[in-house]
């Protein structure tokens, strides 16, 4: 099967055509939010054993991988999940996985100690990218179809706040301190920046393509930022909201249209000293590191077919590509230091999303 990840590209330029944002954005505020608790960002956990987690969107699995030995643990079962996953992302106390369900469009929280489902949570709108805000409290949830983001908490188990966005909501980062997230349009050609604490768009930084993955520089003064058609990423200084870099990986002909999944890049991750990017360079079934200091690429790596996101270990010495491609069904294993892939380990079919933490010991 095709995993409903995007629509088609007709559907991509008709819609931007015909759904360019306006300046004034719509917001809806539910009163339930507890915006006036302060932000405390969690440590996170650093006893246990660090953990690999793969979202597989065809097969409809987890599967689970030690670091730093890298080998396949177990797969939590499509049984559980009874849906196709499209985004992973671990607690900083590394107790609760969250998933998102893009075909069901729920949300689920899973205990990683026993691997059993905690709740699940429908929302109005196809839930793409996920993150976590308020001390892991709130999971900020873009729903794609409905150009909106929502707010769940995790403790109550609801959402409790909505913001209107571009259209097309699709990545998402929140700042260090938690006080604002970044929210990449796909159709719209933008990112928001939503301030968490009053749950208002406050500005927005056009683009000429449609966002894909981006991070931020630690300090926020900068974003680097992957276009659809671009073979490579841009650097915005996000208080001017102007491009200073477009960076291009290699000079290679872009189809046209783009097949399946649309773009021509799709993942990337920035090491929390802000010198070191690693990006996927799906049109080359490569994986490139840039420092980002001075924007020069020091590494081009091959992998496996048409790696489609980025993530780095605990301890950043290692960086994950998983390779979606026809038949390749692979996470690669980057060694940072070293500049080559020292592993691929095989995993259900289309690996899209994954992410790392620390589980606590005994669990």
């Amino acid at each position: 099967m095709t995993p409903p990840t995007f629509p088609p590209e007709s559907v991509v330029k008709r819609t931007r055509l015909l759904s360019r944002p306006t300046t004034a954005l719509s917001i809806v505020l539910v009163s339930a939010l507890a915006l006036t608790v302060a932000f405390t960002p969690l440590p996170q956990q650093r006893q246990g054993a660090p953990r690999l987690y793969v979202e597989n969107t065809e097969s409809g699995d987890i599967t689970v991988i030690s670091i730093p030995d890298h080998k396949v643990l177990r797969t939590i079962p499509a049984s559980l999940l009874k849906g196709h996953p499209d985004d992973v992302i671990l607690s900083k106390d590394g107790r609760t996985l969250f998933v998102n369900l893009l075909d069901r469009r729920v949300i689920q929280a899973i205990d990683t100690g026993n691997e059993k489902l905690l709740w699940e949570l429908p929302v109005p709108g196809e839930p793409h990218h996920l993150a976590l805000a308020r001390g892991d409290s709130i999971l900020l949830v873009p729903l794609f179809s409905e150009s909106a983001i929502v707010a769940i908490n995790v403790h109550q188990k609801r959402i409790v706040g909505r913001v209107e966005t571009a259209p097309g909501p699709h990545a998402i980062r929140v700042t260090r301190d938690g006080k604002r997230a970044y929210v990449g349009s796909l159709l719209g050609d933008r990112i928001n920046i939503v301030d968490l604490v009053t749950m208002r768009v406050t500005r927005g930084i056009e683009f000429s393509e449609g966002i894909r993955p981006f991070e931020l520089s630690p300090d926020e003064k900068e974003a680097y930022v992957q276009l659809s058609k671009l073979h490579g990423f841009q650097v915005v200084n996000l208080k001017s909201g102007q491009i200073t870099h477009t960076v291009n990986h290699n000079k290679v002909a872009i189809p046209d249209p783009l097949p399946w999944p649309h773009t021509v890049n799709h993942g990337m991750a920035l090491t929390r000293d802000g010198k070191t990017l690693v990006l996927a360079g799906s049109l080359e079934d490569a994986v490139y590191l840039y420092d980002a200091t001075t924007m020069r690429q020091v590494a081009r790596i091959p992998v496996d077919k048409l790696p489609g996101w980025i993530t780095l270990s605990p301890d950043e010495r290692f960086a994950y590509a998983s390779n979606r491609g026809p038949g390749a069904n692979t996470v690669s294993v980057i060694d940072i230091a070293a500049r080559k892939e020292v592993a691929r380990i095989k995993v259900g079919k289309i690996p899209q999303r994954m992410t790392t933490g620390y589980i606590p010991a005994g669990r």
